[in-house]
C-alpha cells in the first residue's frame, strides 16, 4: 500500500491498496491482488490495467529491494473492484481483472 500512495506519481495507482499477495502457483510468481482504496470512488478496470502493466516494471524493483532473496518473483496483478481489504476468495466481486507483465 505504501508504494502506491506514497512514492507513486499515477492518480489511478493511488487511488489501489493491496489486498493480498500469495505465491501463484509457487514463489516464483506472486498474486497481487488489489482494488479501490475508496470503494465509493468507482476506477476503471481497464485504466487500472494499463496503469499496472506500465509500472510493472517499477513496482517489482522496488519489490527487490524490500526483499532479500536471489531472484525477485515474477508479479501478476489482479484487480478486484468491488473488494476494498478484502482477502479471501469469497469476497470477489464480478469484473476481476488480472495484469500479467
Amino acid at each position: 500500500r505504501q508504494i502506491f500512495e506514497g512514492e507513486c506519481g499515477d492518480a489511478v495507482l493511488q487511488g489501489l491498496v493491496v489486498l493480498d499477495v500469495s505465491p501463484a502457483p509457487d514463489a516464483s510468481q506472486l498474486l497481487v491482488q488489489v482494488g479501490p482504496l475508496a470503494p465509493a470512488v468507482p476506477l476503471d478496470p481497464a485504466a487500472v490495467a494499463a496503469a499496472l502493466a506500465g509500472a510493472a516494471g517499477w513496482l517489482r524493483t522496488e519489490v527487490a529491494a524490500a526483499i532479500t532473496r536471489k531472484r525477485t518473483p515474477r508479479l501478476v496483478f489482479r484487480y478486484v473492484p468491488g473488494a476494498p481489504m478484502c482477502t479471501d476468495d469469497d469476497c470477489r466481486s464480478d469484473g476481476e481483472s488480472e495484469v500479467q507483465p
